[in-house]
């Protein structure tokens, strides 16, 4: 059998290639290396088959004998090539190549092209199923990554897992989300970084890759950021630092508009494809997707929350404005029913459980209320209302006390037990009952004054059955009229000038009187006058049992409490006689009357008693009573009694001492007695009297007296004659 015989039974036998090319392949690879092996026995010598692909010619199976005589433009699309050693069939991405010093039959060409194209095929069959089986694998990473964006429930958690998810798809080192913040994209995640500046990234526009993206609103990407003169140079050194080769960018958008930049680095020479691109595009819009319902799952559960917090502080406002509403009325219906500060104090301690105290207008503790501490901390005296108005300070609460218009006092509340919020809103609720407390004693206290006022009227201008009746309400008003009684008249001299130093209208001049009036009435040693009462810029008061000393220093008192308050102010005062019957008291009135005049008019201590003015009293007393009887009875009355009972010659004795010109030796010669008796019945005069005869105005006193009752006696002499 003849070699040409030989190869035509090789190939048309099972073992040929011809019987090859009707089979199916399952894998290519294998069927490369058996059109190798079958076209080498074919041919006589050895087959390399060569495909072509976007960097070249790859061998696929055999030696690769003649690769390198491949056209290096690739397949022809039209044409085949056939030459000695080669064949290309015309759109065939496979070659068949072999030693071009051997001789192929002429039959041999037809089959080896067949061969070609049959490689072609099933190289295109793989590529396609390589490429639906990485569809498949992409489409299922894409849905793992979608699956985990779409199940993080906040931004920042939605950021890492983009992040992560996207380092892993595209093969990468490094990953970062950068969002929009006005005219800069900062970092917002980043994972795989090794410096912590990578994660605090901030870029302009134009700045590195992501700024790129940024400018121009497309994809970008760099094959070596080094060496690539597409983009600037600001972070070349953190780039070094990283040691970053390749970057891909893409935009993040969000219904059209612009919101971040999604990148990836890697650390490796590598080139990022179209499909790279592609493949993070589509997970960019997954992202921004996933990033737009973390935001409204955050602003959701933002406001979930507010709506909680909101329903939450509605609640305690609704239980603090209740329990503030039970108090409230807790406390109208103390006041209603005459509870007094005591009782307020208890209510709203035992409620709040908290301490409160009530202050007066000078600080004192008026009432106070531990609640259930067993020892106080409230203090006995605090500031002037007018220097304590900071609410809250050093954890109290104070709130003022007003009454008529008039700040009266305040209120100081210190936490225990209850909330702040409750102090705070009812702090001024226990103010108010205060001042409805306080009202109320007012009213009270005013109609007992009204009564008072009345009863003192009565007794100083009404007819005797009205002073007798007005003694009786005196007593049924606890108000004792026994013993000796003198009438106290003062005059408030400049009111009007301070009401116009101090811009006061009509109610500023009234709080000043009234307050004079309080004074009197209530002084704080306990020596206040009950019954006194105020006509315009006029005070009269009567006292009980007061002596001469006692009633100036009394006056004295008056005046320095009230120029506690305004030292400005000036008073004068004038006091009457002792009196023992209320019948009397109109001339009681018209006494102090006259000494409030002297001293108005004489000046001095500014307070006069009427026993003290000696003659002047008739210069200043009505003309319709110039009072002669009870002057001279002030003075002699005493001495005509003791000379009536012990026989004596007081009277007779003191004309002698004024005859011989207040000589004691010359009268005691006149009298017919010792110096020394004379001495002694000067003596007595001054104890009987209270008259200083070393005096001047005691002497003119007495002698004044001495004269009218000479006249009155010879007056009544004349008159039993006639």
């Amino acid at each position: 059998m003849t070699p040409a015989e030989s190869r035509r039974l090789t190939v048309a036998g099972p073992p040929g290639l011809a019987t090859l090319l009707e089979s199916l392949p399952a894998d290519l690879a294998a069927a490369a290396g058996e059109v190798a092996a079958r076209a080498s026995l074919l041919v006589g010598t050895a087959v390399s088959v060569a495909w072509w692909s976007d960097t070249g010619w790859t061998a696929l199976a055999g030696p690769g004998t003649g690769i390198a005589g491949l056209p290096r433009g690739g397949p022809s699309p039209c044409a085949p090539v056939e030459r000695r050693g080669l064949v290309i069939p015309a759109g065939a991405a496979v070659a068949l190549c072999w030693d071009p010093g051997t001789d192929v039959e002429p039959g041999a060409w037809q089959l080896l092209r067949q061969a070609c194209v049959w490689l072609s095929l099933v190289l295109a069959d793989s590529s396609a199923t390589g490429r639906v089986q990485d569809a498949d694998a992409e489409a299922e990473a894409v849905r793992d990554v979608v699956a985990q964006l779409l199940s993080a429930r906040d931004v920042d958690q939605a950021l890492h897992t983009i992040a992560e998810r996207t380092l892993r798809l595209l093969d990468s080192d490094i990953c970062g989300v950068m969002l929009r913040e006005d005219d800069v994209v900062r970092m917002r995640a980043c994972v795989g970084n090794r410096v912590a500046e990578t994660a605090r990234l901030r870029m302009h526009r134009g700045q590195g890759v992501a700024g790129l993206v940024f400018l121009t609103g497309e994809p970008a990407k760099v094959d070596s950021y080094l060496e690539d003169e597409t983009i600037s140079q600001d972070f070349m050194s953190l780039a070094e630092k990283e040691a970053t080769r390749s970057a891909l960018a893409v935009p993040l958008r969000l219904q059209g508009e612009f919101v971040g930049v999604l990148e990836v680095w890697r650390r490796r020479r590598s080139i990022f494809t179209e499909r790279d691109v592609r493949r993070m595009v589509t997970l960019a819009d997954f992202a921004t997707v996933a990033i737009d319902n973390a935001r409204l799952h955050d602003e959701q559960a933002a406001a979930t929350a507010d709506a909680e917090r909101a329903r939450d502080a509605l609640q305690h406002q609704v239980s603090v404005l209740d329990r503030s509403s039970r108090l409230q009325h807790s406390l109208l219906t103390t006041v209603v029913e005459g509870g007094g500060l005591p009782a307020i104090m208890r209510a709203v301690a035992t409620e709040l459980d908290c301490e409160i105290g009530v202050y007066g207008p000078d600080g004192t503790l008026l009432a106070a209320h531990s609640g259930r501490r067993l020892v106080s901390s409230l203090p006995a005296t605090v500031g002037r209302p007018a220097r304590r108005r900071r609410t809250g300070a050093g954890r109290s609460w104070i709130r003022p006390v007003y009454a008529d218009g008039d700040e009266v006092g305040q209120v100081v509340l210190l936490p225990g037990g209850g909330s702040d919020e409750m102090l705070e809103v009812t702090a001024g609720q226990v103010a108010m009952a205060c001042s409805l407390a306080l009202l109320r004693e007012r009213a009270a206290s005013r109609a007992r004054a009204e009564a008072i006022e009345q009863v003192l009227w009565d007794l100083l201008q009404g007819p005797v059955e009205h002073r007798l009746a007005a003694r009786t309400r005196a007593q049924q008003l606890g108000l004792a009229l026994t013993g000796a009684l003198r009438v106290v008249h003062g005059r408030i001299e400049n009111v009007e000038d301070l009401a116009a130093e101090h811009g006061w209208d009509t109610s500023g001049t009234e709080r000043l009187r009234r307050h004079v009036l309080r004074t009197v009435r209530t002084l704080d040693d306990g020596r206040g006058l009950a019954l006194a009462g105020l006509r315009g810029d006029l005070l009269v008061a009567i006292a009980s049992d007061v002596g001469r000393a006692e009633a100036k220093d009394l006056v004295t008192a008056f005046s320095a409490a009230v120029r506690a308050d305004w030292p400005d102010l000036r008073m004068t005062w004038g006091i009457s006689r002792e009196h023992r019957d209320v019948v009397a008291l109109p001339g009681a009135w018209n006494e102090a009357r006259t000494a409030l005049s002297a001293a108005r008019r004489l000046g001095g201590q500014n307070a006069f008693l009427y026993e003290e003015l000696g003659i002047v009293r008739l210069l200043l007393g009505s003309g319709d009573d110039p009072d002669l009887q009870t002057f001279i009875e002030d003075v002699t009355g005493p001495l005509v009694a003791y000379d009536r009972d012990n026989d004596g010659a007081l009277i007779r004795t003191l004309r002698a001492f004024f005859d011989a010109d207040c000589s004691q030796r010359l009268a005691a010669e006149r009298l017919f007695v010792h110096h020394k008796t004379l001495r002694y019945r000067l003596e007595r005069i001054r104890q009987l009297t209270g008259l200083d005869l070393s005096r001047h105005e005691d002497r003119m006193r007495a002698d004044f007296a001495l004269r009218l009752l000479q006249v009155n006696q010879t007056a009544g002499d004349d008159g039993e004659t006639g």
